[in-house]
This record gives C-alpha cells, sequence and structure tokens, in this order.
C-alpha cells in the first residue's frame, strides 16, 4: 500500500491509539511524497522525526537507527522535546502521545528506507516513556504491535529503548518489559552505570542491547583507569549475550578504542560521513 494511503488511514483512525485521550483530535500526521518527508502536528505543535545511524565497529554498515525528534512551536521556534509532555497530564494522554510518536518515527523509517533492501530490514529504535509504561496495567506492546501490523512490520524489527534507573528500581517495568520481550520486540537498556552488577537480571528479562552513560564515555577517552573499567563493563555484558553499543564517539581516538573493545555498535555525529568515505 502507498505511504500517502497508510498515512490517510492512521489519521483516520487515532483514536486507535488510546480512545479514552482528548489529544486525538489535536493530532495530524503529514507526508510529502515529493520529499519523502513525514511530518506531525500535536496539541498546537509540529514534530519532526529523524534518525541517526548505528554502525559496526568497522563503520560499514548500519547495525540499526537511533530516533530522535524535533519540535517547533507555532511560529517555528524550537522547543524542547520535554514539552511534549508537559501538555499529556493525563496518563490517557500520555499512552496516546508515546504511540503517536512511534507511529510517527515507523512512517519516517518507511519513507527513508521503505524500497532500500539495504536498510530495510534494519531495525529502529523508539523509546517508550516510563509515564507510559506506567499507565498500562498489561498487555505492554498489543496496541502497538496492531498499529505495527497496519505498517507491514513485525516487532522484531523495532528495539524499544528503556531507561536503566527505571528498569531496576521498578517492579511494574521490569513486567512491561517481560510483555515486550514475549511480543517479540528486541530491548534496549539506556544509561546503565559503569559500576552496574546485574548483568544476570537484565540476561533473564531477555534484554537485547546495553547502551553506557555517554558522559561516562567522554571522560574514558581522557583517562586510562577508565578505559579499564569499560572494557571490564563490555566483557560482562558480552558475557551474558548482550550486545553493547556506545554512542557521541566521534574522534578518530574514540573509533579506534571502540574497535579494540569489540563493541556491537557506536554511534556519532560524524559517522555517516565516514561511512560514505568507507564506499
Amino acid at each position: 500500500m502507498p505511504l500517502t494511503a497508510v498515512v490517510n488511514y492512521f489519521n483516520s483512525h487515532l483514536d486507535d491509539f488510546n480512545r479514552a485521550s482528548r489529544l486525538a483530535s489535536e493530532a495530524r500526521i503529514h507526508y510529502v511524497s515529493e520529499r519523502a518527508e513525514i511530518t506531525g502536528e500535536i496539541d498546537g505543535m509540529r514534530v519532526i522525526p529523524g534518525q541517526h545511524a548505528l554502525y559496526n565497529s568497522e563503520i560499514s554498515a548500519p547495525v540499526a537507527f537511533e530516533s530522535w525528534l524535533r519540535i517547533e512551536d507555532e511560529h517555528g521556534a524550537e522547543i524542547n522535546a520535554r514539552s511534549l509532555y508537559y501538555s499529556a497530564w493525563e496518563p490517557e494522554d500520555v499512552v496516546f502521545l508515546d504511540r503517536f510518536l512511534r507511529v510517527l518515527h515507523t512512517l519516517n523509517h518507511l519513507a527513508q528506507h521503505g524500497s532500500d533492501p539495504a536498510t530495510s530490514d534494519v531495525p529502529l529504535i523508539l523509546d517508550i516513556h516510563w509515564r507510559h509504561v506506567r499507565a498500562v496495567e498489561a498487555s505492554h506492546g498489543q496496541v502497538f504491535e496492531n498499529l505495527l501490523a497496519q505498517l507491514g512490520i513485525l516487532p522484531t524489527q523495532i528495539i524499544l529503548r528503556m531507561q536503566a534507573s527505571a528498569l531496576i528500581e521498578d517492579e511494574h517495568v521490569r513486567r512491561a518489559v517481560s510483555s515486550f520481550e514475549g511480543r517479540g520486540y528486541r530491548l534496549l537498556v539506556e544509561g546503565l552505570p559503569i559500576d552496574h552488577a546485574h548483568w544476570p537480571l537484565l540476561g533473564e528479562m531477555g534484554i537485547d542491547w546495553v547502551a553506557a552513560d555517554p558522559d561516562f564515555l567522554q571522560a574514558m577517552l581522557r583517562n586510562r583507569m577508565l578505559q579499564a573499567r569499560l572494557d571490564q563493563w563490555i566483557s560482562s555484558a558480552h558475557a551474558e549475550g548482550l550486545k553493547v553499543w556506545l554512542q557521541s564517539l566521534d574522534s578518530s581516538k574514540a573509533l579506534e578504542l571502540a574497535w579494540r573493545l569489540d563493541v556491537d555498535a557506536v554511534s556519532g555525529d560524524r559517522l555517516d560521513e565516514i561511512a560514505a568515505s568507507h564506499h
């Protein structure tokens, strides 16, 4: 089905994201086929989805795409992404907004890569807001799975990102993760402390990917002792069958270190141009 028809379908079925939310009447998805451009509007704000590639350590092929969002007010001025959730105080609105954004990112992913066999099957990293997890009682991921089915996408093509603090501290979040894993989604834990010691717990929950704190990675580049700690952290993750992603690596020194440490994915602002130069 052409993407234009898919977008029209979703615009006429926004209630499916959460029938109890008032935001369904305040939201819309737009598609400009000539530019393969997907944007959205919600509660007077314009939301523009984008993505960064994660590469293998040889910078030769993308292993995933990380979604990101730009938000503008009615005058076109950029505003903080958290502003979206300031307009969603009720739990029903948080759930609607979270699903709306994930569908928007998925549509953008299809617009960018749907016709490219080299990247169409590369998974997409999407966030789950912690307030969404706490607002949904059970069957986490089921509604989004149904929405993905309308796009011809399986949960196995999606990596859901969770924050480490919520996962480790909140039993409800852990139950949600179990539900996501049971539906076939891949799972990523971000912001895991470098002194993390609960590796078996992550393995038992079916976590696939872990990402270290980017601030630690920058400090590590200036301190050899921290490099040794990162080396141990990566070894512990790999021993539990987890894949490791190092973020915000842009210098040649950082990339050389990532290659030596045998990480599974790296990302950074300059990596697209480095990857292009390899071809």
